[in-house]
Formats: C-alpha cells, sequence, structure tokens
C-alpha cells in the first residue's frame, strides 16, 4: 500500500505546490483585476482599494486554503494516475506513465473546457448544477472511450496528441473572438494562463510520479 501512496502524497506536495506558484504570479491578479470590476458594476467603489490590498498580499489566509486545495487536488490526480499505471501493468514503464498523465490533461482539462469556458470573477456559468453535470459526462465519457481504445490496442501517445491537438482547435474555432481577437483581454489571457497553469500540472505529475514510483 505504501508503494502506492508515497508517490502520490510527494507527487502531489510538489507539484501542488508548483501549480499554486504559478497562479500566484500570473493567475491570481487577473482575478482580482476581474473582482475589482465586479465591484465597480455593482457600484462598490469605496472598497477598491481594501480588496486590492487585501488579495495582492502573497502570504495570506486566501493563498493558503488555495495552496492546501491545489495539493489535495495533485495527490488525488496522481492517485488516479497510479492506479490506473498498475492496472495496465506498467511496471518501469515510463511511455505507460507518459500516455496515462497526457490523458489526464486530456480528460480532466481539455475536453471540459469545450463545453465550459474558463470565466473569472464577475463571469457567469449559467445554471451551476448544469455544468457541473456536463463536466462529469465528459470526463466519464471521454474516460470509457479512452478505456475502450485501450482494449483495442489503439491507446498511444500518437492517438493521444492528435486528439489534444483537435480538441485545441474546436476551442479556439469556437472562441475565436476571445482566442484570437481577444474583444476581452482580461478573459483572453486568463483562457492562455489556465492551459498553460494545467499543462504545467500534468507536466510535473508526469515528472515526479516517474521518480518517485519504484516497481
Amino acid at each position: 500500500m505504501i508503494k502506492y501512496i508515497y508517490p502520490a502524497i510527494i507527487a502531489g506536495l510538489i507539484t501542488g505546490f508548483a501549480f499554486t506558484l504559478f497562479n500566484l504570479f500570473f493567475v491570481q491578479s487577473l482575478i482580482v483585476e476581474a473582482e475589482l470590476l465586479e465591484l465597480h458594476s455593482a457600484g462598490v467603489v469605496h472598497d477598491h482599494s481594501h480588496v486590492g490590498d487585501k488579495d495582492s498580499s502573497f502570504i495570506s489566509e486566501r493563498n493558503f486554503l488555495t495552496l492546501l486545495v491545489n495539493i489535495a487536488m495533485c495527490v488525488a490526480f496522481s492517485l488516479i494516475v497510479i492506479g490506473f499505471y498498475y492496472i495496465r501493468d506498467g511496471l518501469s514503464d515510463t511511455r505507460n506513465l507518459l500516455k496515462i498523465t497526457l490523458s489526464g490533461f486530456l480528460i480532466f482539462f481539455l475536453l471540459p473546457k469545450i463545453f465550459i469556458l474558463p470565466q473569472l470573477p464577475g463571469q457567469s456559468l449559467g445554471n451551476t448544477a448544469f455544468v457541473q453535470l456536463i463536466w462529469i459526462l465528459t470526463t466519464l465519457g471521454s474516460m470509457a472511450i479512452l478505456i475502450i481504445t485501450d482494449r483495442l490496442n489503439l491507446f498511444s501517445i500518437r492517438l493521444l496528441l492528435l486528439l489534444s491537438l483537435i480538441v485545441v482547435s474546436i476551442f479556439i474555432l469556437l472562441n475565436l473572438d476571445l482566442v484570437v481577437y481577444k474583444i476581452d483581454p482580461l478573459h483572453s489571457t486568463f483562457i492562455y494562463y489556465t492551459f498553460i497553469s494545467n499543462l504545467i500540472l500534468w507536466t510535473l505529475l508526469y515528472l515526479n510520479l516517474s521518480y518517485f514510483i519504484k516497481d
């Protein structure tokens, strides 16, 4: 049991810390700016400096809780990756590990973004329950499809890269105004940084797990 849990905890700690640092330096300022715009649109002008000062502090309760949540998320993802790694009998097989982590990036981040655009504070997602249902169905459906391709011996890095490229292309076509024309620069930048931060997350998970997993 230790050989399954230990790599997940260590990889989750390292990846969660790095993921949080990236978001604090590049993403949090966008979130704070969006919150200030939301307050301004609501007519809360006198609270601008207070909110900005509170959230611009690097060491704060908000940032600490974000770190804990990100570490927990990364540990959970690590456990999922390790589970599928051993289910596929990937002993000492870094290529197998790469397939699974790339699948995680595709399933848990890329595919749901076709239907659920990353949103800043003040931007409505609509019916939250419906959005959550879409996310669950998308992740479960894509996971089932990849499991079927694995059973058919079609599961490969080339296939995953092709699927990722297709998904990114569809996302760009559906969101040309934001991604290409950047009609909302704040939202466009948030989308780019969200993509980069999740790419960093799954890349670090792969690198850390490939180092700490001892078959």
